[in-house]
């Protein structure tokens, strides 16, 4: 801008380019999902569905931590068990397939099952 333009103007403001006044403001929904990220919702609810004995119950929700995104899986009392798996080992499947999806998105995604009494993470494959 030439100081022409700028006579008049107190020091530290900015006129807005008359380009800018016109033109009209989009409306951003940042809370709105991704289509990546509904599918891979969709894909954590499809694949415990078809493991537990009471599909009809199961729920995933979303949430977001300092590590990335995190699905809960929210399930029926009786098939937390069937979940997790024994030592762990359905769990780290679940995870591992979640991980793999998540890879084409380019974000890192963990998966808990929610229970009543908290939070528990599932078993990291890492570990032994």
């Amino acid at each position: 801008m030439s100081d022409a333009q700028l006579d008049g103007v107190p020091q530290g403001a900015f006129p807005l380019d008359e380009s800018t006044e016109t033109a009209d403001a989009e409306t951003v929904d940042y809370d709105a999902m991704s289509p990546e990220e509904e599918r891979l919702i969709e894909l954590v609810g499809y694949l415990v569905q078809g493991i537990v004995g009471h599909p009809e119950e199961v729920e995933v929700e979303e949430f977001f931590d300092d590590a990335g995104t995190v699905y809960g899986v929210r399930v029926h009392p009786d098939d937390i068990g069937r979940v997790i798996g024994k030592e762990g080992r359905v769990a780290n499947a679940l995870r591992l397939v979640v991980k793999a999806a998540a890879t084409k998105t380019g974000h890192h995604v963990t998966v808990e099952v929610l229970t009543e009494d908290g939070a528990q993470t599932l078993v990291d494959s890492q570990q032994n």
